[in-house]
């Protein structure tokens, strides 16, 4: 067991070392009346990979994670050139997942950074159950009847001779 131990030391002071571990990448934000302003660095690395091969576009991607059924979501397309933007809270309520990252060849979202935040305590107002059948008039058809006639009688039985 030490000398695995001993191997995983050596090899996280490597990795470390050679800076596959060590982040460059950072992605700060500030909430400001339901808008986001953020700002963010990414490695040259992964600067140079979306220059090439993705039309130097990034995106930032803002999604209500709250799970519970919700779909809100908001994404701003930018270029690797930029470092900062505004983005509009798809909501006020809830969690709330920032993410920063690229497309992929076939639309898959690549997440270089993200960040998870929650709003506030989402409250859902209780569906109120109305049962229509209930409150139907026993005489709605005549009704209906009277309305689309609009009292002209429509001929045939009904002519007055």
């Amino acid at each position: 067991m030490k000398w695995l131990t001993s191997k995983l030391h050596a090899l996280k002071k490597y990795l470390t070392a050679s800076g596959i571990n060590g982040r460059e990448d950072s992605l700060n934000y500030k909430i400001n009346y339901g808008t986001i302003q953020c700002n963010w660095t990414i490695r040259k690395s992964s600067k140079r990979l979306i220059d090439e091969n993705f039309n130097s576009a990034l995106f930032l991607r803002v999604r209500d994670i709250s799970g519970d059924g919700t779909n809100a979501s908001v994404t701003l397309e930018t270029t690797t050139s930029t470092n900062h933007a505004d983005i509009h809270l798809p909501t006020t309520q809830g969690k709330i997942l920032l993410e920063l990252g690229y497309k992929a060849y076939k639309g898959d979202f690549i997440t270089l950074e993200y960040k998870i935040f929650n709003l506030s305590e989402k409250k859902i107002k209780a569906i109120r159950y109305i049962d229509w059948f209930n409150i139907e008039a026993e005489n709605i058809h005549q009704r209906m009847y009277e309305m689309a006639t609009r009292g002209v009688p429509a001929g045939g039985s009904e002519q007055q001779t």
